[in-house]
């Protein structure tokens, strides 16, 4: 297994020398199994761990998995940031399913493990099966390809080196090295999903049908993905190719270019066209755009995107478009400034550090006021603003933030952005600027806070 481990890191760059990595431990046979495989490579591959557990607090087992991995860490030296969270709360607050609130919780603990101890790699257990349920359990959601091609090796900072090694090589793994493995009773539930793919599908599809039905999903998977990475490319192209001009909030498409491209491709301009608005749509949507497109119609998307084609062009508009004039304020610090054009303002006083960020609202933002160049401003957006959102190492143009963050383009000149000399320092209501976030090493702390209805 750890030959196969050493593989996957070299053949996807997982692992880089100087790499501080965040290895997150359950205390389960994947998870540890990975900790192990990585702390016999570090000295290979020149990084350094850094071991993150979270006590989701859902089990009675909870705190005990907690303190196997904090004694595991310790025996092997290694540096140990454990935290327990109330996933129930975040469940009912944020209305999501159990899994999928435990999974947010999770990967944000983890992201936020990463930028204290600046780690540039955050690493999890995955592995092959389950990398084939992720397969099946898509492809019985209806997703297309870019839900099938499932779980990638890397994507950004986070890593899966076991992604090619089966759940029975992690188990003899452990049992060989005598590593005693925790477990966790809800693996066994059938009331996810995941855990009826698991010991009811999987077993039948390889009894019945193909004894190798996880290498085969497998594999499945990684062909989709490179395949996906062609396609994704392709349809920017194609976008790039058939778009006549670009204005807030409207995006013209030239008909008869759109219309000669191959169906595939005519889906996924559709879909980047909505998501470079803010939009996200169903297949079912983008095939009733699709059939507006031929018969020269008006179709409206969720979100008041609507789409009007007439013979030459398609016009793809959000119907609530903003007309914010530009603006540029002295931020008073400490005190409120009034923000007229957009009904908001932004408070700023000198604080303390809060002792849970978690609890914070999305509208704060603490920053490290010796950080700051004086004095502050506050603008709008301009075309070609960059900033480096936290969390992340390299800088990212505001526009493909806003993109990502699903903000319509309508909506973007309405969002505040606090500067510090020539760096935005914070994105009003949405981001911190990684370059004045507080450490151990903060003396004096500038508190936000994003009013609206001011």
């Amino acid at each position: 297994m750890l030959d196969k481990v050493r593989r996957i890191i070299q053949r996807y760059n997982l692992l880089i020398p100087g790499d501080k990595v965040v290895v997150g431990v359950s205390g389960g046979p994947d998870s540890l199994a990975l900790l192990h495989s990585l702390k016999s490579l570090q000295e290979e591959f020149g990084f350094k761990i850094h071991v993150a557990h979270l006590n989701h607090g859902l089990r009675q087992e909870a705190s005990a998995d907690a303190e196997f991995v904090q004694k595991l860490a310790a025996k092997w030296s290694l540096p140990v940031t454990i935290k327990t969270e109330d996933v129930l709360s975040y469940q009912k607050e944020h209305h999501l399913s159990l899994e999928a609130a435990a999974r947010e919780v999770r990967y944000s603990f983890f992201e936020h493990v990463a930028t204290e101890v600046k780690a540039s790699k955050i690493a999890v257990g995955h592995q092959a099966d389950d990398q084939a349920e992720t397969v099946l359990l898509n492809l019985l959601r209806g997703s297309g390809l870019t839900g099938l091609k499932a779980m990638l090796p890397k994507s950004g900072r986070l890593i899966r080196p076991l992604l090619f090694v089966r759940r029975s090589e992690v188990e003899l793994y452990c049992k060989n090295l005598g590593l005693n493995p925790r477990e966790d009773v809800t693996n066994n539930d059938p009331a996810f999903r995941r855990n009826k793919i698991r010991h009811q599908l999987m077993p039948l599809l390889a009894k019945e049908y193909n004894p190798a039905i996880i290498n085969v999903l497998s594999r499945t998977a990684i062909i989709l993905q490179e395949d996906e990475e062609v396609l994704s490319n392709l349809a920017k192209k194609a976008l790039s190719n058939v778009k006549k001009r670009e204005e807030n909030g409207k995006l013209v498409l030239d008909r008869q270019e759109y219309l000669g491209l191959p169906p595939g491709l005519q889906r996924r301009v559709l879909r980047l066209a909505a998501a470079n608005l803010g939009r996200k749509v169903s297949f079912k949507q983008v095939e009733e755009a699709r059939e507006v497109v031929d018969k020269c119609s008006v179709i409206t998307w969720p979100g008041d995107l609507r789409i009007e084609v007439n013979r030459r062009e398609i016009y793809l508009q959000t119907s609530s478009q903003l007309k914010i004039k530009p603006f540029l304020y002295y931020l008073k610090v400490p005190g409120i400034t009034p923000l007229p054009e957009l009904g908001k303002a932004i408070k700023a006083e000198f604080s303390n550090i809060p002792s849970n960020f978690r609890k914070c609202r999305q509208d704060e933002a603490w920053l490290d006021w010796e950080k700051l160049d004086k004095p502050l401003l506050v603008r709008d957006w301009k075309p070609g603003d960059v900033f480096r959102p936290l969390g992340m190492c390299g800088r990212k143009k505001l526009q493909d933030f806003f993109v990502d963050s699903h903000i319509p383009m309508s909506k973007r000149h309405s969002v505040p952005l606090v500067i510090s000399g020539d760096k935005i320092a914070w994105v009003a209501g949405l981001r911190l600027a990684d370059d004045f976030k507080i450490s151990s090493l903060t003396r004096v702390v500038l508190h936000l806070e994003l009013i609206n209805n001011y």
